[in-house]
């Protein structure tokens, strides 16, 4: 066999073998993030399902398919597929505040304050976290903390409306009604609408304080 020939069937080898190793694990996540984003859950777990057959150490497959479940409502599932990504990678702040959310769905309010307080040791500055534990604080019952957990992100970002109506329903739990009618004057002035109910509860007891 003359050795153009011994080549060809070489070159014919590798292409066969390369093309029997199929797709990668990266080409499965960026199917399973197209499929996401199209609303298309399941054909997205499908594809976070074989990147994790080819890279089982893969904490961006895990994290991402755990979000997929999250935004079907399985939140078990979610939490199993954060819970094996933080296992990964100890350090992944986006996924304790994702597994954080999970939880507080489930009303599993302390266990998502833990959560976010380790996202918040990871990265400090995250105005959405303490505000997120703040919701959690609140929902405790723990205004207090809530609260001071929402004047740090509003002084991360001060401009966020959100949470400045967050912190007038934690003061007006507590009965602290001038501080939540400014909170809720500020939200206002930066353009946000405040829910007419919330408007008429604070405003009733406010008038029966008096």
């Amino acid at each position: 066999m003359g050795v153009l020939a011994k080549l060809s069937i070489l070159g014919m080898v590798a292409f066969l073998f390369l093309a029997s190793c199929g797709d990668t694990h990266t080409d499965y996540c960026g199917r399973g993030l197209a499929f996401a984003k199209r609303g298309e859950f399941d054909r997205a777990i499908l594809s976070y399902d074989k990147a994790i057959e080819r890279d089982p150490w893969n904490a961006e497959a895990y994290a991402n398919r755990g979000y997929v479940y999250y935004a079907k409502g399985e939140y078990d599932r979610a939490i199993a597929n954060y819970s094996r990504a933080i296992e990964i990678d100890p350090d992944y702040t986006r996924v304790y505040i994702n597994r954080g959310d999970a939880y507080f769905m489930k009303a599993e309010y302390d266990r998502a304050i833990a959560d976010y307080t380790r996202a918040l040791e990871l990265n400090p500055r995250l105005a959405k976290v303490y505000d997120a534990r703040g919701l959690a604080r609140a929902a405790t019952g723990d205004f207090d903390r809530a609260i001071s957990n929402f004047t740090v992100a509003i002084g991360i970002e001060p401009r966020n409306g959100t949470v400045y109506l967050h912190r007038a329903a934690a003061y007006r739990n507590k009965g602290l009604y001038d501080e939540a009618w400014q909170d809720v004057r500020r939200a206002q002035s930066l353009g946000y609408t405040v829910d007419p109910q919330f408007l008429t509860r604070l405003r009733e007891d406010s008038d029966q304080a008096k």
